[in-house]
């Protein structure tokens, strides 16, 4: 069994646009999670050669860089068709059977749990912490638009899995393009014949080893219905 943690670089650093500015937030959480002491081994897949040779001198090891330029797609517009792609090449091109990729405002909180893998190996082939938010996203829905698949920490245990995904993002509403979120929200709908509710996600699509810092659909105790947990998404970044 093949199996990797992942992470992904992009952008440039711009301060015309907020969508722009990411990258500067982002740098701040790869100091702070370059300090980590629970940090396992992950890839890193880039585009940009000025981002690669960045986390180079950091001294980040495991780096494949995709392409010379920042950006494959308009970041104004398709910012996270980045993340879909460095899922899609993890799966099909380097041949991973198992990944979990996570943004870099996710943190390890411990050491990972030996029977890490298996557990995430009793859910469904897609993981990813089910989110809130404060605007409709998921308007195929009859109820729970504002439910979310989380991007920030995603599971995945099939090759086809980021193309899926992909094919629905290419058919996602123009104004949610940006995100890669309500793509894979609508693929866990699909996966089990429409949404179900917050119940059925927990027990199919709801991650154990990861938590939300924020805003999840959950307000149970993650320390007791999550006895895997070994990671927390801080949102945005880390206080």
């Amino acid at each position: 069994m093949k199996r990797a943690f992942v992470r992904a670089l992009w952008g440039i650093h711009d301060k015309s646009h907020r969508v722009l500015r990411r990258l500067y937030r982002v740098d701040q959480n790869i100091l702070q999670l370059k300090k980590n002491k629970f940090n396992e081994p992950f890839i890193t897949y880039v585009f940009g050669q000025e981002n690669y040779d960045s986390l180079q001198k950091l001294g980040f090891e495991n780096l494949i860089l995709l392409n010379k330029e920042p950006h494959s797609w308009d970041p104004l517009k398709f910012q996270y068709r980045h993340k879909l792609e460095i899922l899609r090449y993890a799966m099909e091109v380097d041949g991973y059977d198992e990944i979990v990729h996570m943004d870099w405002d996710c943190f390890p909180t411990k050491k990972l749990p030996i029977d890490f893998w298996d557990v995430l190996g009793k859910k469904e082939k897609f993981q990813a912490c089910l989110m809130q938010y404060h605007r409709p996203k998921c308007l195929w829905r009859e109820t729970d638009q504002r439910k979310l698949s989380n991007g920030g920490y995603v599971y995945i245990r099939d090759k086809n899995v980021p193309s899926d995904i992909i094919k629905l993002w290419e058919k996602t509403d123009k104004i949610f393009l940006i995100s890669a979120e309500p793509a894979m929200s609508q693929y866990t709908d699909n996966l089990v014949g429409g949404w179900k509710g917050i119940e059925k996600y927990w027990e199919l699509f709801e991650p154990e080893s990861c938590r939300l810092s924020r805003c999840s659909v959950y307000s149970k105790d993650p320390t007791k219905t999550k006895p895997n947990l070994c990671f927390v998404h801080y949102q945005g970044g880390r206080n």
